[in-house]
């Protein structure tokens, strides 16, 4: 009897071990949910409620212990004293290689450009192969009306501003107003609009677009009783006439009056979306990048919406195409958040909201300066260039 009841308990102990082999035990952090968990440890979510029947319609609590069936359960092999020694020697390069980098970054950093006379903001772009974004973002005080000769400019790092002409259009393709363009250029079918930024003048916005003070009174004349910032003025009147050189501009996409707010289901993915995009905070900053090797603004938007199996456009501009454009007060968290940052209407970042306040967004891009981070609508950067937020979770 004794013997068989030490059988029993030798049985039961070989199953916990088997069972423990087979078992993650996932202690529930902050802004968790089954969806969320399910995804980062590449399982269904029928599968943990299968282990878990008590979670099955109760709230998740914080610090609640789930067990997930653990699918890629291998023993580890000691690793041998040569592969050992190659991974150090493999992070020892990684480390050097990183420390030139650096120094690359800090010597490029120094880089200035002096503005010549008659020179634009377009122009110094295309002559460095860099973006109008990148520019402004390197010298914050910088605007297209105030750009004056002897102008000192920061420029980026050089052997990454370098990249080739079609990469650069893909990032930031002209489908709008753009200050070098002459409004005879644009669509006939669209009204085509500027949004007034802090500080501008008519006079600023008539040299800017090529349209004479008089037509823009003309078309708009509430301006007579003087600018407003983020007032939309009309710079060409649509006519009904067949569309030319479409992919110059782009109609501006009306607010709808009241958005729905997003369900339960979509405000999982939100936390989720948030998550994954969290993971890559520190990244450095790349044009055209959409690994964890470097992202752009868009890429890494492209990037995080791919772990909800949804494409966006590559884009930040095209993006704006995307899901329904909401008021301001009505942003929740998984939405996407526009700038214009070299002025006009031209949409040139992107960003996903992480947190909404009282009387601030917060949201996770990618920046030239600094790589993927948290900013908010309060810095005076991003206040003056806020366009629009789009919805792009729905049902």
């Amino acid at each position: 009897m004794k013997f068989f009841k030490l059988f029993i308990l030798f049985f039961l102990f070989l199953s916990i071990q088997t069972f423990a082999q087979k078992v993650i035990k996932h202690k529930v952090k902050s802004g968790e949910s089954i969806y969320s968990i399910a995804k980062k440890y590449d399982v269904t979510q029928s599968e943990i409620f299968d282990l878990n029947p008590k979670l099955k319609g109760a709230v998740l609590g914080l610090n609640a212990e789930v067990k997930i069936p653990n699918k890629k359960f291998k023993e580890k092999e000691k690793p041998s004293k040569k592969e050992v020694a190659e991974k150090k020697e493999v992070a020892e390069k990684s480390e050097n290689l990183k420390q030139d980098k650096v120094k690359d970054i800090e010597g490029a950093s120094k880089a200035t450009h002096s503005v010549k006379s008659k020179e634009t903001l377009y122009s110094i772009s295309k002559k460095y192969g860099v973006s109008m974004e990148t520019l402004c973002e390197l010298n914050p005080t910088l605007k297209t009306s105030n750009l004056k000769a002897g102008m000192k400019l920061q420029l980026p790092n050089m052997e990454e501003a370098t990249l080739p002409e079609k990469v650069v259009q893909e990032q930031n393709p002209i489908k709008d107003i753009v200050t070098e363009t002459k409004v005879e250029h644009l669509v006939s079918n669209v009204d085509v609009v500027h949004k007034v930024l802090p500080k501008e003048t008519l006079y600023g916005i008539s040299k800017q677009t090529g349209v004479s003070i008089e037509e823009l009174t003309k078309l708009n004349p509430s301006v007579a009783n003087g600018l407003k910032v983020d007032q939309f003025l009309i710079i060409r009147k649509g006519t009904g006439e067949p569309a030319v050189n479409k992919s110059e501009v782009v109609e501006v996409q009306k607010e709808i009056e009241t958005a729905k707010p997003l369900s339960a289901a979509n405000l999982t993915k939100a936390e989720f979306l948030i998550e994954k995009a969290s993971e890559h905070i520190g990244t450095r900053y790349r044009r055209g990048g959409t690994t964890s090797a470097g992202f752009d603004c868009s890429g890494l938007m492209f990037h995080t919406f791919k772990s909800i199996d949804m494409t966006l456009p590559r884009s930040s501009h095209e993006m704006t195409g995307v899901g329904e454009r909401i008021n301001k007060s009505q942003a929740q968290k998984g939405d996407l958040i526009f700038f214009a940052t070299f002025g006009g209407s031209r949409i040139s970042h992107v960003g996903m909201i992480t947190e909404v306040l009282e009387d601030e967004i917060k949201f996770i891009h990618s920046s030239t300066s600094a790589g993927v981070m948290i900013s908010s609508t309060k810095e005076g950067y991003y206040s003056r260039s806020f366009v629009q937020i789009n919805r792009v979770l729905k049902e």
